[in-house]
């Protein structure tokens, strides 16, 4: 027995006009089902987007040390890898700039890997060091920068 049935029975009412019915219940309750499922979905990228970032990442988690974190991401046209050692090291390596910069130039893709093909030649590549979750401009190091120096 519906609730609707209920009252009707109960009451002798013939009809209520604001008592939903059982057909008008089930879209209520198949359209708030599909509301919940489809605002806990993630987002769904366009693959071109984050083919690079996965690319990257694979390549940089055999380069970069074991304890430090890495974040990897699009800004504009650029896909800014941002890394964060331990902060003893960190500290140490913001101290010694040329030796900060070296592992920067030296975690950047090579002339020949694959990833180079997966971007557009306005888009770059930059390795930022992190210390203490803050970082400069001048740390940064542009590998498509770092590549043209080379040739």
């Amino acid at each position: 027995m519906s609730l609707s049935d209920y009252f009707l029975g109960q009451y002798g009412i013939d009809w209520v006009p604001c008592m939903p019915t059982r057909l008008s219940m089930k879209w209520v309750l198949l359209l708030i089902t599909s509301a919940a499922a489809f605002s806990g979905a993630p987002q769904i990228a366009k693959p071109e987007d984050m083919t690079p970032v996965a690319a990257l990442k694979n390549q940089l988690e055999s380069k970069v040390p074991g304890n430090w974190r890495m974040h990897i991401r699009w800004r504009e046209h650029t896909l800014l890898a941002s890394f964060m050692p331990p902060y003893q090291e960190a500290f140490d390596l913001w101290y010694e700039p040329e030796n900060l910069l070296r592992k920067m130039r030296d975690l950047c893709p090579t002339p020949g890997d694959g990833i180079w093909h997966m971007l557009a030649p306005d888009q770059d590549i930059v390795m930022e060091p992190t210390v203490g979750g803050k970082t400069t401009f001048e740390m940064r190091v542009s590998c498509r920068k770092r590549l043209q120096d080379t040739k």
